[in-house]
């Protein structure tokens, strides 16, 4: 008697689908057969930065915010964020990791500016109107309405209109510190910038010609960060898959 066999089943030729979940689980699982916990290039920064080498507040009172910085010669800074009178909980940054070369973006409140022109001339149209008697009555309220205009369009194109500066992690590219300037303060942030990028040079002489261990050191700076709520969850696997990257692992 002839056995029964079954027929086996038929292989799909079809190419399995990744999915950017898939991709993301790749890059944590190619993070993890990489051993960042040798070397010794983390000291404690709370511990490590003693020697003050400057130290600035930066203010900005259209905003009611500031930013208080302590530079140390170790390599590290202090940084005390204040938003609407009430100063956060201090946090220190290690320099050795940081880009010395800011990103700078300008932003313009073109349109409340031009709501603020346009508030002007009719401000003066109403006014040379209130010359004849006859539209007196009407035209001087048009235009102490149109000079409020003014005045409210121009505060908010002052408080709009800003220059940022964003200091980032040399090869994550997370942004650590971002220093906001108004009308009346820039002047004082710019020459801050510089005595802070010349900090993150000096610092950099400092670092081990082990590019492998300075990747490493970088990687667990950022898990670092991300545990004082510095970087949130997303913020460190982006910047940690590009120092991945640097390793040269197919991801």
């Amino acid at each position: 008697m002839a056995e029964a066999r079954s027929a086996p089943a038929p292989r799909s030729t079809r190419p399995a689908e990744r999915t950017a979940a898939q991709d993301v689980a790749s890059a944590l699982a190619a993070s993890e057969h990489i051993f960042i916990g040798s070397d010794d290039l983390n000291p404690d920064p709370r511990r490590a930065g003693q020697t003050v080498r400057d130290h600035v507040e930066l203010r900005n009172p259209l905003r009611r915010a500031g930013t208080k910085v302590i530079v140390f010669e170790e390599g590290f800074a202090q940084i005390v964020e204040r938003g609407n009178g009430a100063a956060g909980e201090p946090f220190r940054l290690d320099l050795h990791y940081l880009d010395p070369i800011p990103s700078i973006t300008r932003v313009i409140a073109k349109r409340a500016l031009r709501a603020a022109l346009g508030c002007l001339l009719a401000t003066i149209v109403a006014l040379l109107l209130a010359q004849w008697p006859v539209l007196r009555a009407i035209a001087v309220p048009a235009a102490l309405l149109c000079a409020s205009g003014v005045l409210v369009a121009a505060a908010i194109a002052l408080y709009r209109s800003h220059e940022r500066t964003d200091f980032h992690t040399i090869h994550g590219r997370a942004c650590v510190l971002s220093l906001v300037a108004n009308f009346g303060s820039i002047k004082r942030y710019r020459a801050f910038v510089p005595v802070l990028s010349r900090a993150i040079e000096e610092s950099a002489e400092k670092i081990t010609s082990d590019t492998s261990a300075y990747l490493r050191a970088e990687m667990r700076e950022h898990y670092r960060l991300r545990a004082d709520g510095i970087l949130s969850n997303d913020l460190c696997a982006e910047s940690t898959g590009r120092i991945l990257a640097q390793f040269d692992i197919q991801i």
